[in-house]
């Protein structure tokens, strides 16, 4: 008998050597708590609280380490003992716990309470496990899930996450909400295909790894389909495969590409207009300079006038088509007047163009509703008419038998931006518009209406194709805009100008030719072409000057270094060798106060001006008459 109870002692003291092992050797602080005091703990404990002997420990509550009160708002002893009189009750707590260490610093705690029956009293173990690191990684997932949620909400992009299996929208921000239409709650229950107005492209990407794709249409919850721009990656997500597409509307976008490509595609024809109307000018110096000439000395009853009208008539025809091209070439200097767009549409309603009009369609009606209120402008009477003229003759092309074409003028206040315009300058506006009842110009052409060269049918069965042309850049000229509206039922054009305030002055009478004749004065004419040397002389000597000659600027500068002449006649635009102004240039090196006309078959370039700021006088574009070569040669000599 004593031999067995020596075992069962032996048993004993062994099983608790074993439990002090590990009760020591744990990676977790132990408690043992009777009467909610501490009565017991392992080596864990003293490190986790930063003690150095089980004596500043044993003997305490756990509230003594505890902050007065718990993140949750209760009072930490009252939350203590709640949670041990459950546990001793056999209901095992396992909760989050605030405690302090010995120098004050507080850590996080997970805490587990079980109940110990012992064989005089009941006991509780309390398990405590530093989770401060824990704590900092949540904390810190936490507000990184914050950060990029925050990122993905302000994103301007529209941001979806949707599972590549299934189609289904997993999460959208409200980039995306505000972009389709719908709601959050009705996008969440949808499938990517569902926006897509190419549902078998969209789902063939969404099972791309990683892609970008230009263009793609969509479609929004009101039927609006629309351009986008997609940049998106695959990547798992809560455990599931999910592609993120970052969704961009380039409607406005590719808008402005178009408008860009179109006014470098204007600007380019522009050039070209102004080149070929150079090469023109030239030609028709002498088919419209020669017939005036001719005409000072025929008798007026001979036979020859008028084949010789006809001639000039003709020329200056030609000449008004080139100066359609001179609108088009960029860089024109158009002269301005103030002006009523009344005053110039019933002066055309009277003028032999509009007869011509009414001869050539007489089942056409053109009439005029005029606002009798209408401001004044500062512009292009001669510009503004040829624009009135183009938009009234593809009126009355455009329409198939009898119909109305309706010229009118309207004052408008602007505050919003026009079709096809970024932004305009808010302002009181005249409006001219001409419309018509006539077959409409198709969707597919109104782009390109405007383009040089451009013609069909519905802007006019005839013509050069350069009448709409000539309005855009008119109206561009004056710093005004362009609307079109055109359906089945026939278009109409608003042209918008700028208003002014001044008052129209009064015309200045003609002058008489005797006041511009010369008096044997010497003038050198420079020109690289020789019927253009040929007419100017011609032309100088009906004026009474003494014309000279040379054909290049080079050879003016050899010249008039053994010479002087009154004034130079002089050609901007000479090939081979320099030009006008390096010309002019070089004469004043020798003649400093040598005056000089500059004449050109092109427009008033920089060139001209940089000459003109040098010292030389007035600018004439080719072909020139009399009284305009005569009246800029009189003010230079006067100077």
């Amino acid at each position: 008998m004593q031999a067995k109870d020596g075992r069962d002692a032996k048993a004993s003291s062994d099983q608790e050597s074993r439990y002090r092992t590990l009760f020591e050797a744990a990676n977790d602080s132990i408690f043992i708590l009777e009467n909610y005091r501490f009565k017991e703990c392992n080596q864990m404990t003293l490190k986790m609280f930063g003690c150095e002997s089980k004596s500043e420990i044993l003997g305490f509550y756990p509230w003594d380490f505890s902050p007065p009160i718990q993140p949750k708002g209760y009072p930490s002893h009252r939350e203590a003992r709640e949670m041990m009189d459950a546990a001793l009750r056999g209901k095992p707590q396992r909760f989050y716990w605030k405690h302090i260490q010995k120098n004050g610093r507080e850590f996080d705690a997970e805490v587990s309470l079980n109940r110990l029956a012992t064989e005089k009293t009941q006991v509780l173990q309390a398990i405590v496990r530093d989770i401060t690191e824990l704590k900092q990684a949540e904390a810190a997932l936490r507000e990184n899930e914050e950060k990029y949620r925050t990122l993905f909400e302000m994103e301007s992009d529209a941001l979806a996450l949707i599972d590549i299996e299934t189609g289904n929208m997993l999460e959208v921000n409200n980039a995306f909400v505000d972009l389709y239409g719908y709601s959050r709650d009705e996008i969440l229950r949808m499938k990517n295909t569902d926006f897509s107005a190419e549902p078998e492209k969209t789902q063939k990407v969404t099972r791309t790894k990683g892609s970008y794709v230009p263009v793609r249409y969509h479609q929004k919850k009101d039927g609006t389909v629309f351009q986008t721009e997609i940049t998106a990656s695959n990547f798992n997500y809560q455990g599931r495969d999910v592609h993120i597409a970052a969704i961009r509307d380039i409607t406005e976008r590719r808008r402005l590409e178009a408008q860009v490509i179109r006014s470098q595609k204007m600007e380019s024809l522009g050039l070209l207009a102004g080149g070929v109307a150079h090469d023109l000018n030239n030609i028709l110096s002498g088919i419209v300079s020669y017939p005036e000439l001719i005409l000072l000395d025929l008798p007026e009853d001979s036979k020859l006038r008028r084949p010789i009208e006809t001639m000039q008539e003709s020329g200056q025809r030609a000449a008004a088509i080139v100066e359609d091209l001179i609108t088009i070439a960029r860089g024109v200097a158009t002269p301005v007047e103030i002006l009523n767009l009344n005053a110039l549409v019933n002066t055309f309603l009277k003028s032999p163009e509009m007869n011509g009009l009414r001869q050539l369609h007489p089942t056409v009606s053109i009439n005029a509703n005029l606002d009798d209120s209408l401001f004044n402008i500062s512009g292009s009477s001669v510009h503004i008419s040829k624009v009135l003229m183009n938009l009234v003759s593809n009126a009355s092309e455009a329409i198939e038998g009898s119909g109305n074409v309706m010229i009118a003028t309207e004052n408008r206040y602007v505050d919003k931006p026009l079709k096809g315009y970024d932004d305009i300058h808010i302002d009181e506006y005249v409006v001219l518009t001409v419309s018509d009842h006539g077959l409409g110009i198709p969707s597919s052409e109104i782009e390109r209406i405007f383009e040089p060269f451009y013609t069909k049918k519905a802007m006019g069965r005839s013509g050069t194709g350069l009448g709409l042309a000539v309005v855009w850049n008119v109206v561009q000229d004056h710093e005004g805009y362009v609307n079109v509206n055109s359906d089945e039922n026939g278009t109409a054009f608003e042209l918008y100008f700028p208003i002014t305030r001044d008052e129209i002055p009064g015309k200045a009478l003609p002058i008489p030719i005797p006041d511009y004749k010369g008096n044997g004065e010497t003038i050198l004419v420079v020109d690289d072409v020789a019927s253009q040397r040929e007419i100017a002389c011609d032309v100088l000597e009906k004026l009474g000057y003494t014309p000279k000659e040379v054909s290049c600027g080079e050879e003016a500068v050899r010249y008039l270094k053994d010479h002087t002449v009154d004034l130079i006649l002089l050609d901007m635009i000479m090939a081979p060798g320099i030009n006008g102004r390096e010309t002019y240039e070089r004469i004043i090196e020798i003649h400093p106060k040598q005056k000089a006309v500059i004449v050109s078959g092109f427009s008033e370039t920089d060139e001209v001006k940089e000459t003109q700021k040098m010292g030389a006088g007035r600018y004439i574009k080719k072909p020139y008459t009399l009284e305009k070569i005569g009246l800029a040669i009189r003010d230079e000599l006067k100077k």
